[in-house]
Order: C-alpha cells, then structure tokens, then sequence
C-alpha cells in the first residue's frame, strides 16, 4: 500500500519535460546497475566455460594438442 501512495505522489509531482526525462533515466540506471551487479555475483568465482583462451585457436597461432 505504501508503494501506491509513493507512486501516486510521484505522478502528482508537477515536472517539466527534463525533470521528467531526469526521473526515467535514474529508474533506468537502477534497473540495469542492479541487474549487473546481481550478475556479477551469481558468476563470481565461476571458471570460465570455455576451454579456449588467447592463442588458443589457428587465428591465435596456437595448435590444439
């Protein structure tokens, strides 16, 4: 229920257009900054999947044994 007043007091809120655009872009920056760092920690001391690495491959210059 208190999300509802928040929002609603946000839509209340009298901004022009930059303050608007302003508002979107700090939510948009949460979202990904906060799904980024979520993933991070999910992958976080994982090795990585694939057994190539730089020079690893012809283009490399490497041979695979």
């Amino acid at each position: 229920m208190a999300e509802k007043k928040n929002l609603q007091q946000l839509f209340d809120k009298p901004m022009d257009r930059k303050q608007f655009l302003a508002h979107i872009g700090a939510g948009l920056l949460v979202v990904v900054g906060v799904s980024g760092l979520l993933g991070q920690l999910v992958r976080y001391g994982q090795q990585p999947t694939s057994d190539e690495g730089y020079g690893d491959t012809s283009y490399g210059g490497g041979t695979k044994s």
